[in-house]
């Protein structure tokens, strides 16, 4: 799995932390937290981070006609955490890949187990075109902070199949739309799971997840969920009307480790 970021029981400066609760609502039947709750508690903390530290705040942002959003994201996974566990969630900014803000998390368990790591990128976007915007007066560049075996950013490409051999459909439903508009990115992750090789899934254990936001959805879209399987790799990649919407590469191994559990 290669390196993981170095644990401290007092936060680096520049790095922001979360202690979080795993309850049963976010954990599937076998006990495991979902990769989407991961993303979810990501969201919060980013948020948090932003309002914390950028000099503006979400709703500043919003106010002013911008929007923060998610590009890529890599998740590294040691092992999902467990239904009763507290976690320490921590996040810290990255060098700027061209206009792009990195940030970089990790999740251990309250003692420092290691469990998953994650490098994602993001976008400041114009709520007026729906395209990249430069970043406004007043957002802070934060410093980067570098801790021994972070993960690198997300490739911005992957090889994914050229044909798919099963198709599925899901519609964005209004309780899937964030503040932003658009479908949340963690319900992304939803979908993944929700595919019909749901027997394959509980069979994997998950060591990594690419996912690519394409271009956003709104509520009572519908895309096509063309997924394949080769190996112990899960392709998904999402067609809408407007074109491609996302893609998600989910590297499992066939034994032991994190299962996702449906």
């Amino acid at each position: 799995m290669g390196q993981f970021p170095e644990f401290t029981p007092v936060c680096p400066e520049g790095v922001y932390e979360k202690i979080i609760a795993v309850t049963e609502k976010e954990v599937d039947r076998a006990g495991y937290m979902h990769p989407a709750e991961l993303a979810r508690q990501m969201q919060i903390i980013t948020e948090e981070h932003f309002d914390a530290c950028s000099g503006m705040t979400i709703e500043q942002l919003n106010q002013a006609g911008l929007s923060w959003i998610i590009a890529w994201t890599q998740m590294q996974v040691e092992r999902l955490p467990k239904k009763g566990e507290t976690l320490r969630l921590r996040i810290w900014p990255s060098k700027k890949k061209a206009v792009m803000h990195a940030r970089k998390y990790a999740f251990y368990t309250y003692d420092g187990e290691p469990l998953v790591t994650t490098a994602s990128l993001f976008l400041i976007m114009d709520q007026k075109t729906r395209t990249a915007a430069g970043d406004p007066e007043g957002l802070i560049d934060l410093t980067p902070v570098v801790i021994p075996g972070e993960p690198k950013p997300p490739k911005m490409n992957l090889p994914f199949p050229e044909e798919y051999e099963r198709l599925a459909g899901r519609t964005v439903e209004a309780d899937e739309i964030d503040y932003n508009g658009h479908m949340n990115n963690s319900h992304y992750l939803d979908w993944t799971e929700a595919l019909p090789e749901e027997h394959w899934l509980r069979e994997h254990a998950l060591k990594n997840v690419w996912v690519e936001y394409s271009s956003e959805m709104t509520e009572g879209e519908t895309a096509g969920m063309y997924y394949a399987i080769d190996q112990d790799c899960l392709y998904v990649k999402g067609v809408s009307a407007k074109g491609q919407s996302f893609r998600v590469l989910a590297t499992c191994e066939a034994d032991g480790g994190a299962h996702l559990n449906l």
